[in-house]
């Protein structure tokens, strides 16, 4: 029996295939064809997908004084999507330890940054992430389209090209900088498709913040709910 985990994203859409308790392969959606006596559970903030989940986390979202997903208390609206929530929950259950704050950076389409804490899901910030930021110059002007993630900036720039990958550098070192200064995290934990960029960055900042990162960890966070939740499977 598989456990398939399935962060429906906005951009890459993929599934988790966990076999024996390790994850084994990470597919794109549109080619996963589930087996009968396969376990879906999911994260969904993109497009419907009507694949038959076992599990529908959206049922342990709580709103009574204060709004909780299961047992951890989320100072955020209920228009948190599942794939911050379910990351942060992760933080809180596995990782979390006491008197600690977790900044989570996911750096995808969006780069989210977000605070976890003893006292469950803080809030945090969405931002443009590196493609979107550089795809953004096309939209409004006759600017081109880039996508050179090693660029660094090394004098004032002198070319259209370097003005924009110069600023999408002082871009990425500003939000980070401005976010870990402003929630003052004890520990940084970085996944998403382009977190090595984003661990790599900080490290070059040395802003004296230990960091831990997993590119899968929905996944993670995702099985590990389907065992809590599902234990005798």
């Amino acid at each position: 029996m598989r456990v398939i985990t399935i962060d429906n994203g906005n951009t890459n859409p993929h599934a988790g295939i966990f076999e024996q308790n390790k994850l084994t392969a990470v597919v794109p959606l549109k080619s996963f064809v589930p087996r009968p006596d396969d376990i879906l559970i999911a994260s969904d903030v993109g497009a419907p997908h009507h694949l038959p989940l076992t599990i529908d986390l959206k049922t342990k979202r709580h709103t009574n004084a204060h709004p909780f997903f299961l047992d951890m208390k989320v100072n955020y609206a209920e228009t948190l999507g599942d794939d911050r929530l379910i990351s942060g929950y992760y933080i809180f259950k596995k990782i979390l330890q006491p008197n600690e704050k977790y900044l989570l950076i996911d750096a995808g389409t969006f780069i989210t940054m977000d605070l976890v804490t003893a006292h469950g899901f803080e809030g945090g910030f969405i931002f443009p992430g590196l493609k979107t930021f550089l795809h953004s110059y096309a939209k409004g002007a006759q600017l081109p389209v880039l996508d050179n993630n090693n660029f660094k900036l090394k004098d004032f720039p002198h070319s259209t090209e370097e003005a924009i990958l110069g600023a999408k550098e002082i871009y990425l070192d500003s939000i980070l900088k401005g976010i870990i200064l402003k929630m003052m995290p004890s520990k940084i934990f970085i996944t998403g498709g382009a977190g090595d960029i984003i661990e790599l960055k900080l490290k070059e900042l040395n802003l004296k913040v230990p960091l831990e990162s997993d590119p899968h960890l929905i996944h993670s966070a995702l099985f590990s709910l389907q065992q809590s939740l599902l234990p005798q499977a």
